[in-house]
């Protein structure tokens, strides 16, 4: 941190006198280069304040002086959209002329530096990653899952771990699928998701760069149309549900260049909002849009930039909407989670604080815990849930009494009427039931294939649905999506159970579960809201492909012909919509090209029953031995193309990289 904060001198082009730059201006993260894009690297209205905050109370408003203790004053000035307009129109751009736009909105001249294009191997690295995202489902399907050794994936030490969670996850289903039942496995090997490194960093790598341009780096913002587009697209589409920032404060903050809101924060909404905005420019390259302001929230992350622990929670809850890589381990939903979690539970956000408590926390301060513990309960089921993993907030350890209207008051004194509150407090019911489900398959668990259990959580799933208000909007059928998935994954454990007393009523269950799901997306994507969806969108769908999966393999297995065509026609059914959600999940792209793959083997099979009248499935299901092997060298060749962009000509397209040379 100490070289972080030295001082040194620039000398600005066209004669100006010698600065002393700011502390952040020494420090450089990832790379990306944006050069298609100009409008993503406009002048921004907010400037960096000085690294030291000095938080009272952290979640009070950041407004006025409390905000800005030990701050230098804001000296640059807004630049209107109309300006940039007219600017973008007059003046050449930068990737024309070489030169960078400053934030004080000024060109400097930037002399072209030999290895710059090198830095688009940053950027293609998330579409090549996006391409391993998709195919290694589909790899470990067909060879992990009945590999008997750790050789299978070229070398040993190339191979990486593949945990498939508890019963209860979706990947423990499809190997119980695949393998008969047998669930002894926990780990499989998978494939490299990622190239071999050395073990010295190279030179050539996008971090190592040379670190004199991060200022520049962080300081650069989408053009303002775009940037308010980002705004209201979080706010609008995403915060009713997910309400973990202060709006009003938020909104204030925004537009006050004297108080701009927490650099960490202002890059996370503009991520979070790129999911779902419709403005044309977003739209057209999303994927490159949101990379680039992941990169950006994520430097600072990694920075440690921001020191105020709520602003940390709320960025790691906003992040765990990303999928970074196809590492989920060591990133993704379940890790941003985990972070935020942790960060909470040393807050006390777990706590009751109402108004019969001793704490002096100032009320709003109170409300924004309340509105970010239950939306992090509810993520960490919904995670926990998908990757079949360790509930990270047990409900035993908090007290925290459900949401209420009071809740929904801001720092302003106003209450934000944009929160769904119904669905917040419905949903917040439900995660809680699931979550004994999930307790209930967990290893230690003295209940596990308690069929008692099993009819009270059966019950506890009836009167929480009986109980719902009616609600004809969005947020019903994500409420009603999920439901049909918690009941999906506590009645198809019971069909495997040998001691059920009636598999058949289980199974006719999870076959109306799977029909509501593919029901509730077909009208989410009419409604063209399906962009709003969680993780837990996900969930639903793979589990109802793998229940499909599953009474497909039963039928073929038992030459129900009929009723083997019939499970292949829905599993079909699903296949738009796993591509509807990749356009905003990638990794739906992965479960699509899965199903798809089973979809062909069962095809096969039956063809090869009706030929060779064979009645033992695992002859017609085994693994693919007639595809030819994986060509390993092809596939990870993609992570470091020449140049995987597509030039679309236009002059936003064309902008400076992040890193120079």
């Amino acid at each position: 941190m100490l070289a972080i904060r030295e001082r040194y001198a620039v000398t600005r082009s066209g004669g100006r006198r010698a600065r002393t730059a700011k502390p952040w201006e020494t420090y450089v993260g990832r790379d990306i280069s944006i050069r298609k894009y100009p409008w993503i690297n406009m002048c921004s209205p907010l400037l960096f304040l000085v690294l030291s905050r000095f938080d009272v109370v952290e979640a009070l408003s950041r407004k006025n002086n409390d905000r800005r203790q030990g701050r230098s004053p804001v000296t640059a000035s807004f630049t209107s959209s109309s300006e940039i307009g007219q600017a973008n129109q007059s003046a050449p751009s930068p990737s024309q002329t070489g030169a960078i736009v400053n934030i004080h909105g000024a060109q400097q001249r930037s002399t072209p530096i030999p290895g710059l294009d090198h830095v688009l191997d940053a950027a293609a690295q998330d579409q090549s990653n996006e391409t391993l995202v998709d195919n290694g489902l589909v790899d470990f399907y067909r060879r992990g899952i009945h590999s008997q050794t750790w050789t299978l994936f070229d070398k040993p030490s190339d191979a990486r771990m593949c945990y498939i969670g508890t019963s209860l996850s979706n990947l423990s289903q499809l190997v119980s699928v695949e393998r008969c039942g047998d669930g002894s496995a926990l780990h499989y090997p998978t494939p490299q998701i990622r190239r071999i490194v050395s073990w010295k960093p190279g030179t050539d790598l996008p971090n190592f760069q040379h670190q004199s341009d991060l200022t520049h780096d962080l300081t650069l913002f989408p053009a303002q149309d775009v940037r308010d587009a980002l705004v209201d697209a979080f706010f609008t589409e995403i915060h009713p549900g997910f309400p973990v920032v202060d709006e009003s404060e938020f909104r204030a903050s925004y537009i006050d260049k004297e108080s701009p809101p927490p650099l960490l924060l202002y890059q996370a909404v503009l991520l979070g909002g790129a999911r779902v905005c419709q403005h044309p420019k977003v739209a057209e390259s999303r994927s490159f849009v949101k990379a680039v302001l992941y990169r950006r929230a994520k430097t600072l992350w990694d920075m440690r930039f921001e020191n105020d622990r709520v602003t940390l929670i709320q960025a790691a809850l906003i992040f765990s909407w990303h999928v970074e890589t196809a590492d989920n381990v060591s990133a993704g939903s379940y890790y941003w989670i985990s972070v935020a979690c942790g960060i909470a539970y040393g807050l006390g956000m777990h706590r009751n604080l109402t108004q019969s408590s001793s704490t002096v926390m100032p009320q709003p301060a109170r409300h924004l815990f309340r509105r970010l513990w239950w939306t992090l309960f509810q993520s960490a089921v919904a995670t926990a849930l998908e990757h079949g993993r360790p509930l990270l907030i047990q409900m035993k350890d908090t007290d925290q009494p459900p949401l209420t209207e009071a809740d929904l008051v801001e720092s302003d004194g106003s209450v934000n009427r944009n929160i769904h509150l119904e669905y917040c407090v419905q949903n917040s019911t439900l995660c809680e039931i699931i979550a004994d489900i999930m307790n209930m398959h967990s290893p230690g668990s003295l209940q596990k294939n308690s069929l008692a259990e099993r009819g009270t959580l059966d019950c506890r799933l009836a009167a929480w649905l009986m109980a719902l208000p009616p609600m004809r909007d969005f947020y019903m059928l994500q409420l009603s999506l999920h439901y049909n998935t918690a009941l999906l994954h506590l009645d198809r454990t019971t069909i495997q159970m040998v001691t059920a007393p009636d598999p058949a009523y289980s199974s006719k269950l999870c076959g109306t579960a799977t029909d509501s799901i593919v029901s509730i997306f077909g009208s989410m994507i009419q409604a063209q809201t399906i962009r709003k969806c969680y993780i837990t969108s996900l969930t639903a769908v793979m589990a109802a492909a793998i229940h499909v999966t599953r009474e497909m393999h039963l039928a073929i297995q038992q030459h129900m012909t009929l009723l083997a065509l019939q499970s292949q026609s829905q599993l079909e059914a699903l296949f738009p919509i796993m591509g509807e959600l990749a356009q905003s999940w990638p990794t739906a792209k992965a479960i699509l090209k899965l199903f798809q793959h089973i979809l062909e083997r069962s095809k096969t099979a039956m063809v090869a029953q009706s030929v060779n009248n064979v009645s033992n499935l695992d002859a017609l299901l085994t693994p693919d031995l007639e595809y030819p092997p994986m060509d390993w060298d092809l596939i990870f060749s993609t992570l470091h193309p020449d140049d995987s962009l597509e030039h679309t000509g236009q002059d936003w397209s064309n902008v400076a990289s992040w890193i120079r040379n």
